[in-house]
């Protein structure tokens, strides 16, 4: 069986801590997760107003921090919102970054917004929720040109973006379906499916098949004659046991229910070994090995906890290669 590869996505959320105890806890989290034997750990870009405590908004600066702290667990952004973002400007960050921390970084490229309009209208005026998805293939294809142009752009337009000729960050296309696949193949990027973020729909029921897989990699392999990055990222609630993941997982449902239900997430309840035994069968059904995890625990501590049980039933440590 092929090795599944395992990473962390981490929305900035701490229960009853400030926003700099929060990132403290975030570097805690993020270092453990290396010593055992995750592959990759993502930040998500937010522009919440509703929740006062949050650490960040763009994660650019922590993830500098978190890959200065660490040194061979890949960090990098899931995603950034491009649609309120100049190109030259996350190219630049992401670039030197990358080169900083010898190739670790990866830019998601999200179609994210502020929830606030007034906040999106102070990063980019011309931006509202009508134009948002043009702004993000628009920045889409400017970010794309930008990293594999570099010799180009800089002979005919004078733009240099340090270092020159150095690491390009990995670019990752973050979804819900295989319907976009074909900007991933233009725009030479890997592929993460989010199953979590198809809000209101059936856990079991994946908005994708193994065709849909095998035509996204064909058709990426035949323009750029090697294989993208495929990953699935999921939310779970992990417990001891299945009741009380259950009764969790019932009472996060019924706080979604009464605040807008049409959009809370699809979360997995599981124990450590059912979770195992559900990215073994994913990997056997869609020959996809490397899985992002959003834990939904509160508390930093349980967090750290359910890592360690996930690192051991995964059988990690034996397993870790960064090569």
């Amino acid at each position: 069986m092929k090795r599944i590869r395992l990473g962390l996505i981490d929305l900035g959320y701490r229960e009853n801590v400030d926003a700099l105890t929060s990132i403290e806890e975030i570097i805690e989290y993020v270092v453990i997760a290396e010593k055992l034997g995750f592959y990759r750990f993502w930040l998500a870009e937010h522009h919440y107003y509703h929740f006062k405590s949050h650490p960040f908004t763009v994660p650019d600066v922590l993830i500098g921090l978190l890959a200065g702290m660490t040194d061979d667990i890949r960090i990098g952004s899931a995603g950034t919102a491009i649609s309120l973002h100049s190109p030259y400007v996350v190219v630049t960050n992401y670039k030197l970054l990358n080169n900083l921390f010898n190739g670790r970084i990866s830019l998601g490229l999200s179609k994210g917004v502020a929830e606030s309009m007034e906040t999106n209208y102070m990063i980019n005026r011309n931006l509202n929720t009508n134009n948002s998805i043009l702004f993000f293939r628009e920045n889409l294809a400017r970010i794309s040109d930008l990293i594999e142009n570099e010799e180009f752009n800089l002979n005919n337009f004078n733009i240099l973006i340090p270092p020159y000729a150095g690491l390009k960050p990995e670019l990752w296309y973050l979804t819900t379906s295989f319907k976009n696949y074909v900007d991933a193949v233009q725009y030479k990027t890997n592929y993460c499916i989010s199953i979590f973020h198809n809000f209101n729909q059936d856990i079991d029921n994946l908005p994708f098949n193994k065709e849909d897989i095998i035509n996204f990699r064909s058709a990426f392999f035949k323009r750029h004659n090697y294989y993208p990055e495929i990953a699935i990222s999921l939310a779970i609630i992990l417990k001891n046991t299945m009741e009380e993941a259950l009764s969790e997982w019932h009472e996060i449902m019924d706080d979604f229910s009464k605040n807008d239900g049409s959009q809370s997430f699809i979360v997995i309840p599981c124990t450590p070994d059912s979770l195992y035994s559900r990215l073994v069968n994913y990997l056997n059904e869609f020959e996809i090995s490397e899985f992002i995890i959003y834990d939904t625990a509160p508390s930093n501590e349980e967090k750290v906890n359910n890592i360690k049980k996930i690192s051991k039933v995964f059988n990690l440590l034996k397993e870790t290669n960064y090569e």
